[in-house]
């Protein structure tokens, strides 16, 4: 009875692993936060950089090699060189052009690029009861682009604060909401989820 269970698991891990070998591989481009007019703190870049890692890993792609993912520096290199001559021969050009023959120049299956438009927060103190007033503004954008389907999703979402200082009004924590609620919008997750199957 145990040769019988042994020869079925291993005939199980034969079909599995030929199965999974005759699945072609899924090329990634995630760039790194393109961030426009400001710069980010180390903290607030390293929790969103963070915050996409984690959303585009697939548990167990070592084992299972679903996914290649093309390094976000020469992702994000090849972009600017595509986009500094789209928008020199055209003024009116979009950056989800540039995406998409990103994605054909790195052969790319899937393109993740995620923009901050505006971030900035100001502090001033109010006098009266010792409490600061914090001003604070985030505009963010998320541009995905499946080469495999042609479909190309962009959407944008912005969050402000005005009101006493706090901790939830920060531009640092706006803008982990405003990334939140775009891959929710953009169905991140499901598009990567879906290369499992």
């Amino acid at each position: 009875m145990k040769k019988i269970f042994s020869l079925s698991l291993v005939l199980l891990l034969i079909l599995t692993s030929t199965a999974l070998a005759a699945k072609s591989t899924v090329k990634i481009a995630r760039l790194p936060i393109i961030i426009q007019h400001n710069k980010l703190d180390y903290e607030t870049s390293v929790t969103l950089e963070t915050k996409f890692a984690r959303v585009v890993n697939i548990p167990l792609n070592e084992t299972l090699k679903l996914a290649e993912y093309i390094p976000p520096k020469k992702s994000s290199t090849e972009l600017n060189k595509i986009w500094q001559n789209m928008h020199a021969q055209n003024k009116n050009a979009k950056i989800s052009d540039a995406v998409k023959i990103l994605a054909k120049d790195l052969k790319a299956d899937i393109v993740i690029v995620p923009i901050l438009h505006r971030y900035s927060q100001r502090v001033t103190p109010s006098g009266i009861n010792f409490e600061s007033k914090l001003s604070s503004s985030v505009n963010a954008e998320l541009i995905i682009y499946d080469r495999r389907t042609d479909t190309l999703t962009d959407k944008k979402f912005s969050r402000s604060f005005n009101d006493n200082y706090n901790r939830f009004g920060t531009a640092s924590y706006l803008a982990g909401v405003c990334f939140d609620q775009l891959i929710k919008d953009t169905e991140l997750r499901k598009t990567i989820h879906n290369i499992r199957k």
